[in-house]
């Protein structure tokens, strides 16, 4: 009955929960090691001081009009704790997340005090006073101390991660963006710290790997910007570790000499420039905040400012603004064709990459709406060089061959060219080639590649960076590898995509295997050395390869296994094979290595060394340059300038440098070789046939001391021959020899691709088109300005390299000859009469358009005619370059325009009437005719 009464509740009494829940607390696992700025769960180290308080508020009634079950008690938690994060000491945390929220880890409410891992430091001030008998100080580890931090009516802790800003972020040779670390300053900390390192001796690490030198490790991953923010947080072995950033970053283990060395297989030399661009406040929630970068160079765009925008949409943070302005800018094929790339820069920032920087690049930005322009920084310029100097030169005579028992009792040696090509079994000989090479089938090797890594601007959820090759897929259909998981790399727009390409090319372009045996006298050669290989009957003549791996056998054999190498090397050789007579009975193994006519080991001498070669030799300077654009046939789709180069005896080649105002020079490449370039010695007619047999070309080849061949018919017509002179491509048949370096040309395929047939006088220019020619591509921007080339050249050996102030400039002015042609055209109308002066047309231009001489193919009619002759100018910003004439009585225009005009992008067409008009000239209509 006294329930009834209201004495009692119906009410389930809730109980408070008698202990705290927490996401993971793990005793005897790995302390993360963190190198540069990742994501990582922390900890939990301690806790104490967990209440659980009465809620003030009642429970809610039930539903419906009745009275119901009452609400029971609630509670409110709190705890104190401490959470370890990781190996320290560390530069700083950025961001921080909590169950659903977002902010920064300084933001975070009830943080007693946040360590950053030093030896030594403090004990947290609120432990050491309420719990001094547990107060540790956690010496070398990050930790955050939480003080009573309310955990709300769930007695659990958030899931909390934790944005580290860790070891090597923002060091030498660190990524400019300040969040991410050299993998060569990873990797020598990991190996030789004295507190967390694998306990690997700082004397056998190899010391260029970290140094500034152009060839180095920590230079090539500058200079490419694959820069790396590993988390370390399982345990395996060290050299697993060591594998997985040596595969994102194309290089090699190699143990040398008591050395551990790191060596990319990166074969070109590289300079890239990287500017931060900041920005600072929020995005507006709504979206449709507009933020922009603007580049200004010379060579871009024609000078003028050059921008690209992005706008913000609903609801977007701060670094996802910052991802979506970088692709903006990777998304513009402009910018992309001159070199500049971008990628986000942690939460308010995006880093602008510049390939072979001009030097003359100047950088804007602006914001908008919640998101203000903060400044840009100081361009941080990285390079590196490779060593591509072949270590030996090995001929026939230097393999090791497996011999017959004939070919012993007969007293043959392995490695003689004769007795592989006649021994037998029953004459003797040996049984093996000294040389194989095994090439993988293209459809075999991966097209796609995709890279799985982490993306800092989308609070670190993993992400695709891809690569692919569509001639290959179009081929041979799609062979995708996935296996690549790198979550190293937190920043996929432009690290991991340039991961993807490396691997992209390791999987479709090293596809030979070489494989060779030696003696121990060449027991120095080691992985990532350079040989060059020569094997007649394979056709491999002083063919550089890079080994890949050595073996020894216990007798002294050396087996070499190499792949291809790409890049130029020098034409010299680090040992010259020596001159010196054959030394008696050598053995297998023994004496020079178990070749035919092998070296006596002795020390160094004068009579030890072969051809020393001449590195300060003057190559003198280039020969008149042979400069011209090829047409649209000969190209795959840029613009590109071709350069045929000679020099004098000494001459080895040249560095070209480029300026689009005769100051500033940017390196474009290096022409290696002579063109077989020269000048027509007579005057050539053209007579219509095709082939031509009447007319010849006398050409002198002097100055490059250039020889040409003859070919036959088919080769002939399929235009294999093909050379240049003034303007005009052909192909020839019969190269004959009239005296040293002059020949004449006869059977002559006139004006092929697209070129006119012609008469050319005695001294025109004249070049063989094959690989010696140099190739540089320029992007549409640049068409009908003039240019400056600076030709440096380099000696035979490739040494005593001119310098930029001793050489002259060559001027050229680009045409745009290789662009296909695409009808332009510009129409207009005007109703009525128009007064004096009045501007009747006025056109801005999106893009590049040509118009020709006298704007042929024109067209202009007005409504009704003119009493007296009238003429319209046309104008280029402002400038007359044409006339519009319409006749009295004329019902078409005439038009007129002296010379070719070009309009570039942002140029203004106007037309515009006559200071006196005709009365009766009214209701024009035209359009202009041209090309883009």
């Amino acid at each position: 009955m006294g329930g009834i009464l209201g004495h009692t509740s119906n009410a389930k009494q809730r109980r408070a929960v008698g202990s705290l829940q927490f996401q993971t607390s793990e005793a005897g696992g790995a302390i993360p090691l963190i190198y540069g700025t990742t994501k990582v769960s922390p900890n939990l180290v301690d806790y104490d001081d967990f209440r659980a308080t009465p809620s003030k508020q009642a429970g809610g009634k039930g539903k419906g009009g009745g009275g119901g079950k009452g609400g029971g008690q609630q509670y409110m938690y709190s705890a104190s704790f401490i959470m370890g994060i990781c190996q320290g000491p560390i530069a700083g945390f950025g961001m921080a997340w909590w169950d659903k929220n977002i902010g920064t880890v300084a933001g975070l409410p009830s943080i007693s005090s946040i360590n950053l891992g030093a030896d030594g430091q403090a004990v947290d001030g609120y432990w050491a006073s309420v719990h001094p008998a547990k107060a540790v100080s956690y010496s070398g580890t990050v930790n955050i101390v939480f003080a009573n931090y309310q955990l709300g009516n769930t007695a659990t802790l958030p899931n909390f991660t934790f944005e580290v800003i860790g070891i090597g972020a923002g060091v030498s040779r660190a990524s400019p963006n300040g969040y991410d670390a050299n993998p060569a300053y990873i990797i020598s900390d990991f190996l030789t710290n004295p507190r967390y390192g694998a306990n690997f001796p700082l004397a056998n690490l190899d010391p260029a790997m970290t140094s500034s030198a152009a060839f180095s490790y920590a230079s090539y991953c500058a200079a490419l910007g694959l820069f790396l923010s590993p988390l370390l947080d399982q345990q395996q072995e060290a050299q697993q570790s060591l594998a997985e950033i040596t595969q994102v970053t194309n290089s090699a283990i190699v143990w040398s000499g008591a050395l551990l060395k790191i060596i990319p297989y990166g074969d070109h030399s590289v300079t890239n420039a990287f500017t931060v661009a900041s920005f600072t406040g929020a995005p507006t929630q709504g979206g449709g905040d507009t933020i922009s970068l603007t580049f200004t160079d010379p060579a871009l765009q024609g000078g003028a400012p050059y921008t690209v925008t992005y706008t913000t949409l609903p609801y977007l943070q701060m670094p996802g603004a910052m991802a979506g302005l970088a692709q903006a800018v990777n998304s513009d094929p402009n910018l992309v064709r001159f070199g500049i790339l971008a990628s986000g820069v942690g939460l308010a920032g995006v880093m602008i990459i510049q390939s072979s920087p001009t030097g003359n690049t100047m950088i804007g930005q602006s914001g908008g709406g919640g998101i203000a322009a903060a400044g840009i920084g100081t361009t941080t310029t990285n390079s590196f060089a490779p060593n591509t100097t072949p270590v030996y030169s090995l001929g026939e005579d230097d393999y090791i061959v497996q011999e017959s028992s004939v070919g012993i009792n007969g007293g043959a040696m392995p490695g003689g060219p004769a007795l592989r090509a006649g021994g037998t079994p029953v004459t003797g000989g040996f049984a093996d080639d000294p040389l194989h090479i095994v090439r993988s089938t293209p459809a075999d090797a991966n097209n796609m590649i995709e890279v799985e890594c982490l993306d800092r601007q989308n609070n670190y959820n993993t992400t695709i960076a891809e690569a692919f090759d569509q001639g290959s897929i179009d081929r041979y259909g799609v062979r995708r590898d996935t296996s690549t998981k790198a979550r190293l790399i937190t920043d996929p727009l432009y690290v991991g995509g340039m991961v993807a390409q490396l691997l992209l090319q390791r999987h479709l372009l090293y596809r030979n295997t070489y494989t060779f045996q030696l003696g121990w006298k060449y027991i120095l050669l080691e992985p990532m050395d350079l040989v060059q290989i020569t094997d007649s009957r394979l056709g491999a003549s002083a063919l550089t390869v890079r080994i890949t791996a050595v073996e020894e056998d216990d007798e002294g054999m050396l087996s070499i296994t190499a792949e291809d190498f790409f890049g130029p090397y020098s034409p010299t050789v680090l040992y010259p094979p020596a001159n010196l007579p054959p030394a008696a009975s050598p053995s297998i193994l023994g004496i020079g290595g178990g070749t035919a006519t092998p070296t006596v080991k002795q020390a160094s001498g004068a009579g030890v060394g072969g051809f020393v070669p001449n590195w300060s030799a003057a190559p003198g300077n280039v020969n008149a340059p042979l400069i011209f654009e090829p047409p649209a046939a000969l190209l795959s789709g840029d613009l590109e300038i071709w350069i045929a180069l000679s020099g004098g005896p000494s001459w080895g080649g040249a560095q070209v440098w480029i300026s689009s105002d005769g100051n500033s020079y940017a390196f474009a490449g290096t022409v290696s070789g002579a063109a077989t370039q020269g000048i027509l010695t007579a005057g050539i007619g053209n007579t219509g046939g095709n082939p031509d047999t009447t007319d010849n070309c006398s050409v002198d080849l002097t100055e490059s001391r250039g020889q040409l061949l003859s070919v036959s018919t088919t080769d002939a017509a399929n235009l294999v021959t093909l050379c240049y002179m003034g303007g005009e491509l052909f192909a020839y048949q019969t190269a004959g020899l009239t005296s040293a370096y002059h020949y004449s040309l006869t059977t002559l395929y006139r004006g092929v691709y697209g070129t006119t047939a012609g008469s050319h006088p005695a001294g025109t220019q004249f070049a063989r088109i094959d690989q010696s020619v140099g190739r540089f591509p320029y992007p549409n921007t640049l068409v009908g300005q003039t240019i400056y080339l600076k030709f440096l050249s380099f000696n035979i050996v490739g040494g005593a390299l001119q310098n930029l102030a001793e050489v002259l400039p060559y001027t050229y002015t680009t045409t745009g000859a290789g662009k296909a042609s695409v009808s332009t055209t510009v129409s207009g109308s005007f109703t009525g009469t128009a007064t004096a002066n009045e501007v009747v047309q006025r056109y801005v231009f999106a893009g590049t358009a040509k118009f020709p001489v006298g704007l042929a193919g024109s067209q202009g009619t007005p409504g009704v005619a003119a009493t007296a002759s009238t003429t319209y100018a046309i104008q280029k910003n402002g400038a007359d370059v044409g006339s519009m004439i319409f006749a009295a009585a004329a019902t078409t225009a005439t038009f007129t325009m002296p010379s070719a005009t070009t309009f570039m992008t942002g140029d203004v067409l106007t037309v515009v009437a006559p200071s006196t008009p005709d009365a009766t000239l009214a209701n024009l209509a035209w359009t202009f005719i041209g090309s883009s």
